[in-house]
């Protein structure tokens, strides 16, 4: 299955190898993998370098290794936690602006949001009409409320049936948590969210495409210019 790692950048090529055989399907979630003795003798490595490169794919979520007697190294299907940790990570090198933000998101949460007010349900009104309550009851107490505010987002971009742009919302949304933490935003900021949510809000339970389209696109830019003005730079990363 596997062939003798080239010698430069030999943990690598062995991560490579691996991966390649994972998404071709050789491999499957719950496969383990050769004991060390036999990858080691394949590839043609030392054990240190083969321990390397087992770690390396378990960092990406890729295997899972055990310990003891049934223990080895077995085949892992990639977590969303995981996935949107690596997101967040490749976000945050690449130091984007506060505005490479909002144009990202004003091209695909309006949409959603449009999406949603067509095909919402009673139980999803429900949840989010309690994330609202919730809100209101904990606004005068000081910090921002980024758990409520993230579910929020997160809801209505499920609604879609779409796991990928729930992906994409969810790992945005991480990204600028992070930036809201290192900004002293105030009451006032917390007050203009809340309203733009239950402006959304209305809006979805009126099942209005066009007015739930409006009503996010006009949150987004708000909250945009909201944090420059908390900020002197455009980028906090």
């Amino acid at each position: 299955m596997f062939k003798t790692a080239r010698v430069n950048r030999i943990s690598q090529n062995i991560v490579e190898q691996i991966r390649e055989n994972i998404l071709a399907g050789k491999l499957k979630p719950g496969d383990r993998l050769p004991s060390e003795k036999e990858l080691s003798l394949e590839f043609g490595v030392s054990k240190a370098s083969l321990r390397e490169a087992l770690r390396a794919l378990e960092s990406l979520g890729m295997l899972e290794v055990k310990q003891g007697m049934s223990g080895g190294a077995f085949v892992k299907e990639v977590d969303l936690e995981t996935a949107r940790n690596n997101m967040f990570n490749y976000i945050f090198f690449q130091n984007p602006s506060i505005g490479e933000f909002t144009q990202l998101r004003t091209l695909v949460e309006p949409q959603v949001t449009e999406i949603a007010a067509s095909i919402i349900t009673d139980a999803d009104l429900d949840y989010l009409e309690d994330n609202l309550n919730q809100t209101r009851e904990i606004m005068d107490s000081g910090p921002f409320y980024y758990d409520l505010d993230t579910k929020f987002h997160h809801r209505i971009a499920k609604i879609s049936g779409n796991r990928l742009i729930c992906f994409l919302i969810d790992s945005l949304k991480n990204a600028i948590v992070q930036i809201k933490l290192q900004l002293e935003l105030d009451r006032d900021f917390s007050t203009q969210v809340y309203k733009a949510h239950m402006r959304i809000f209305d809006a979805l339970q009126k099942r209005d495409p066009q007015n739930a389209r409006a009503e996010m696109h006009r949150h987004i830019v708000e909250v945009d210019e909201r944090m420059k003005a908390f900020c002197d730079v455009e980028s906090l990363f």
